[in-house]
């Protein structure tokens, strides 16, 4: 079955005021504001035990590829106020850019819509990008070797190109 075309433009803000723009077009994401050629856009909420489970892993590969990665997680379909999300983010030592901007629940259904997912997906989920372009997903908890194994894959198809 075919992916609806979709277009649309976001600000993702995070609680400093930081913004990162995103055009998703169809399976195309444009990131306007990182220069990063892997981005890995985790759909996630802060009552959600598998999403917490994954920060370190995050934490880690953002550390470990900061060159080549910009890991971004988008709260979604959660409440939670600005100062109470800053608390969440130093006790799990968030390391990545993490919006919470009031736009994220349209950008996250508008996405799950891009990988052929139902409008209640599950979170956490999250999708890997390179130059844009559509390159794996995974629904739920995935092992951080999996996605650090489809991190390489993405660096050797940028080597060669």
């Amino acid at each position: 079955s075919e992916a609806k075309k979709i277009t649309g433009t976001f600000t993702l803000v995070n609680t400093k005021e930081i913004n990162h723009t995103i055009t998703l077009s169809d399976q195309k994401v444009v990131f306007h504001t990182s220069e990063k050629p892997i981005v890995l856009v985790n759909l996630f909420a802060t009552w959600c035990p598998p999403c917490i489970g994954e920060i370190p892993y995050l934490n880690d590969l953002q550390k470990k590829y900061k060159k080549d990665l910009f890991v971004i997680g988008v709260l979604t379909h959660d409440t939670i106020v600005p100062s109470e999300l800053e608390t969440f983010m130093a006790k799990n030592q968030m390391n990545y850019f993490v919006s919470n901007s009031t736009s994220n629940d349209v950008f996250a259904d508008l996405l799950a819509i891009t990988l052929l997912l139902p409008k209640n997906f599950s979170i956490p989920l999250t999708v890997m990008y390179v130059e844009g372009e559509y390159f794996t997903h995974y629904e739920g908890s995935v092992p951080v070797e999996m996605i650090e194994y489809d991190l390489q894959q993405a660096k050797q198809q940028l080597k060669s190109r």
